[in-house]
Order: structure tokens, then sequence, then C-alpha cells
């Protein structure tokens, strides 16, 4: 019995290294669905005993290793888009947004961990086998494994952001390309991501976990001195939004899946020695509270760095293009393409239990055979890749991924779940221990259910209104806005033009004139035949620039037509001072005349 103990504590201390960003990979080391009472693979977990332990305390009980085991999990490429958060919400909403998503976050797991110890599961699918039955179980697994293929997606998406601008710095190109794009990827895939998802030893991950929550404070302080300059200056108070509610909905999602550890709940309860509710809620409150901080530094510091910039998902791309910059970029790249293969472990489980395994299978364990190990490691991988490379702009995939599933794993279900635990027939004193609980579920699910529908929702109105509405309008604004910024640099590199052919035929009317003045006939005409082919350039140029006044002119009359029938539509800012400036240019009344007499 000590062995089987021994073995089973050793197998879920692995399992917490493959829950980087989320895991059901729990499967794979127990039995599913083996909630009998008489387990012997749990620890002893009545309500008495957990009392007692939180009542008297160990000393040789330390929580700080899982709690930084456990931030270490939770922490993730969230982080980069926090400033983007902190821009769309405002600072005051996006704090305020962080803190409520940490309590629903602790609640939740609280919710999952009571239920664990009444029903002595060990994962995520053993326990919807035992509350909801097989059917609660395949819909868990699905939903697993749909969030972890999508969170694949985005560290490979992530790679492709950073890496192409490493190499272009590095071979002093110009600006990455799409072809570097993907061969980055591929490279980074093939040579890095490859390997380490073949080793089954978990092991030989652990010191690089390890070193990520050094980084990521690191990055932190990266990020305040970068905001140091800033904050200084004093001006960043008066530009930066405090409030906006219009972006809530559409960073609720973000910010939930950033604080979502559902998943990593159940190795934290195995590896915690005689593990409490009282002791797992210790845990995970202090994880989260560190991953919270963390996350409103980033946020705030990121935010008020580049407040006049309009931030995207990747905060790394606002950096200059120093050393330090670059280092920090390459290290978050190699973060990122090792946790991937600690995702494929739970991928790995998923996949197998929800397409191999036998449909109504109870007792059964997870033993991957080698050529079943790499066989589903190799689809996964290659399914990831591909997706990747063609979707490069996955933002609303990925928005609506968190706002659907990251809703049902990290809230509805908990809820659902300790719900359908404590109005089981067998949980009756339980149940009256915790009534109160209940109703918290149950207001925790109302809210799951709020993030699931509004959140949706404001995803796909604002992918509609963006590609159905506001696209159009906005290629008429900033593509023709674009085309005017680029008629308007033709223009004026078109007037300097002019101005070097004035000044050229004013210089050959000189030496024209000296020329005839010494008798040199010959060189005079020579000189007359170049001042009359830079005056057929300059009537080029001229004409050139009559074209493109001539554009801007139809195209301010459009936009202007279009106000007087939508005053809500936005007015472009119109050109005419710098059409009529150059509406009909002429070249100096002088050469030509001047060309004649001498001639």
């Amino acid at each position: 019995m000590f062995q089987i103990m021994k073995k089973r504590e050793k197998e879920d201390e692995e399992g917490l290294l493959m829950r980087k960003t989320y895991t059901a990979g729990g499967s794979s080391a127990v039995l599913i669905g083996d909630h009998d009472s008489d387990s012997e693979d749990f620890p002893p977990t009545s309500s008495s005993h957990h009392h007692h332990h939180a009542t008297s305390p160990d000393p040789s009980f330390s929580p700080w290793p899982h709690v930084f085991n456990l931030a270490n999990c939770i922490i993730g490429v969230s982080v980069l888009a926090m400033p983007y958060v902190f821009q769309q919400c405002g600072i005051l909403l996006a704090a305020i947004m962080i803190a409520l998503c940490a309590v629903l976050t602790k609640l939740t797991c609280h919710f999952l961990a009571q239920a664990a110890f009444n029903t002595r599961t060990l994962s995520y699918e053993s326990l919807a086998m035992a509350t909801l039955g097989p059917s609660g179980r395949r819909f868990v697994e699905l939903c697993l494994l749909v969030f972890l293929v999508s969170s694949i997606v985005a560290f490979i998406v992530v790679i492709g952001d950073i890496g192409p601008h490493l190499v272009a710095e590095f071979l002093e190109l110009e600006a990455p390309t799409q072809r570097l794009r993907i061969l980055v990827m591929i490279v980074v895939v093939v040579f890095i991501i490859v390997p380490l998802s073949f080793i089954d030893d978990l092991k030989k991950f652990s010191v690089i976990s390890s070193l990520a929550c050094l980084f990521y404070l690191f990055f932190a302080v990266r990020m305040m001195l970068e905001s140091l300059p800033t904050i200084y200056a004093g001006e960043w108070s008066i530009h930066v939004v405090w409030w906006r509610p219009q972006g809530f909905l559409t960073c609720l999602p973000i910010v939930c899946m950033a604080m979502c550890c559902q998943t990593q709940l159940f190795p934290v309860i195995s590896c915690i020695k005689d593990a409490t509710t009282d002791r797992v809620d210790y845990v995970v409150s202090n994880s989260i509270n560190i991953c919270a901080a963390m996350y409103a530094a980033v946020g705030v510091f990121g935010y008020v760095a580049f407040y006049s910039h309009e931030l995207h998902g990747d905060v790394l791309v606002q950096f200059p293009p120093t050393i330090v910059t670059q280092s920090l970029k390459l290290a978050f790249l190699l973060s990122i393409a090792v946790s991937i293969p600690l995702m494929m472990f739970p991928a790995r489980t998923a996949l197998f239990c929800l397409i191999l395994r036998d449909k109504d299978s109870i007792h059964h364990t997870v033993d991957l055979e080698k050529f079943t190990f790499h066989l589903l490691t190799a689809v996964i991988l290659i399914f990831n890749t591909v997706l990747a490379i063609l979707t490069p702009n996955v933002e609303f995939i990925l928005g609506l991924t968190g706002a659907f599933i990251g809703s049902l794993v990290s809230t509805i279900l908990p809820s659902t779940i300790y719900i359908a635990n404590q109005s089981s027939e067998t949980q009756n004193r339980a149940r009256k221990v915790g009534g109160a609980s209940t109703s918290t579920a149950k207001m925790c699910l109302i809210i799951g259910l709020f993030i699931l529908i509004a959140s949706t929702c404001a995803i796909l109105m604002a992918e509609k209104k963006t590609s159905v509405v506001e696209k159009p309008k906005a290629k008429d604004d900033v593509a023709s806005g674009e085309l005017r910024n680029e008629e308007l640099k033709s223009l004026e590199s078109l007037e300097e033009k002019v101005l070097d052919a004035n000044l050229n035929i004013s210089a050959k009317l000189d030496d024209i004139s000296e020329l005839a003045a010494k008798g040199n006939d010959t060189e005079a005409v020579k000189m007359l035949v170049e001042m009359k082919e830079q005056q057929k350039i300059q009537q080029e140029l001229i004409e050139k620039q009559e074209k493109i006044v001539a554009q801007l002119n139809r195209k301010t009359e459009s936009l202007a037509n279009q106000t007087l029938e939508d005053p809500t539509a936005p007015i472009s800012p119109a050109i005419p001072e710098k059409s009529e400036k150059l509406e009909n240019p002429e070249p100096p009344p002088t050469p030509k005349p001047s060309v004649n007499t001498e001639t």
C-alpha cells in the first residue's frame, strides 16, 4: 500500500509540471470514475479529518512550493495582453475586473476541491464522471481538448510574431515577411518542440519551469523601467483612459482565461501532504494573488509606457530593438516553445480518452504505448502548426474560444459539479454543512452563464460590426487615408523635383547667356537642347501633379457626399488647401521667353 501511494504521489507531482496553461492529464494517472468510498488511492478526506488538519498546524507543511508551482502554471502568454486590456477598459475598470476574476477563480477552485474530496476523485474527468455521469465526462474531455488546442495554436502564433522580428533584426532585413514567419514557425516546431514533445520524462522540464516565475518577474520589472520616463514626465495621467466600459465584455474572457487554474487544482491536491480543503484554498488563494499582482503590474506599467500607441495582444512588439529587448523576446520565445511540449501531455491524454477509449469504461487507466504516444504527438503538432500558419490572426478565434470554452471549463462546469455533488442523496451531511456554499455556487453559475452569453455575443457583434459595417468605412477611411498620405508624399516629392527642374533651367539660362556673349554658339545650342529636355521633364511632373490633385478632389467630394447622406459617418480630413496650392502649377514665366531671345 505504501508503494502504491508513493508511486501515485510521484505521478501526480509529474502531472503538475505538464499543466502549464491548462490540463486534462489527471486522468492518465488515476482510475476514471473510481469514486468509491473505500478507495485507497485518495488521502483521508472526511470533514472531521479536514477540520482536524486545518485547526492543528503542521510545522512540516510548507505551502509555498505548491504556491509557486501553481503560479508558474497559471501565468503564460496572457501576460502579454494585459496592457491591451488596460487600454481597452481603462486602468480602474481593468483592475476591478482582475480582482473580480480572481475572486471568482478562488470560489470555483473551492467548489472543485470540495467536490473532489467528497467523491474521492483525482482528476477533472473522473470528478465529472462521479457527478455528471459518462456524458458529463465526455463533454468535459471535449471542452478541455478544444481549450488546449486553441492554447497551443496561440503559442505557435506568438512564436510566429516574435521569431521573424528577431531573425530580421539579426540578418539586418528591412522587415519580416510572411515566408520568413512560416519558416521560423516550422523551424522552431521541428527542431525544438518536436524533440521535446517526444520526451516522456517530465523531470527534465523542471529546471526550465522553475525559472519561469523569475523570468516573468524580470519581465514585469522591465515593463516598469520602460514606463518610468513617462511617469516622470507627468503627462500620462491626462491622456490615459481610466474608465471605458465599452471594452469590458470583449476583454473579460481574456482575464478569465488568464486566471484559469481549475484544471491545475487536482495535481495540487495530490501533491499536498495530508490535503485538506483549507490547505488547498490557502495555496490557490496565494497563487492567484501573485498572478493578479503580476498581471496588474504589467498591465498598468505597459499601458502607461505605451499609452500613445495602439496596443495589441503582444506588447513585446512595442519595445525598441535593443540588446536587452531582443534577449527578452528570445527568452519569451524559448519559454513558449518549452511550454508547448508540457501541454502535449494532457492533449495526448484527452485525445486518447475522447477517441480511442471505450465509451462505457469506468475503471480504465490511460497507459499510452510508444507508437500511440508518438502518433498522437505527431497528429496534434501537425494539426496545430497548419492551423497556426493558415490563420495568422487568431485573435477572433481565441477570443471566441475563451468566451465559450473558457467560461465552461473555469466557471460553469465547476459550479454545476458542486451543485450536483451537494444535491446528491449520498451527501446529506455535506449539503447541510455547505448550504451557503450551494447558494454561492448558483451565483457563480449565473455569472458564468453571463460571461458565456454576453462575451460571446460581444465578440461576435464586434466581428460583425468590423466586417459588415465598419470595415467598408474603415477601408474608405483608413485605406484612402493611407492612399492620401502616399499621394501627398508624391506631391511633395514632385514639388521638389519641379523646383529642382526650375533651378536647373535657370542655371542653364545663365550658362547659355554667358556662352552666347562669348560667341560660343555650338555650346549654347547644346545647352539649349538640354534645357528643353529639362522643360519636358518639368511638364511631365506637372501633369502627374494635376492627376494626383484631381484624384484627391474626387475623393474629397465623394466623402463630402457620404457625410451629407449619413451625418454619423466619420469625416475624413479634406485636402482643399493642398489641392488649391497645387491645382494649376506652372513653370516660371521667364525661362521660355528668355531662351527664345537668346536663340
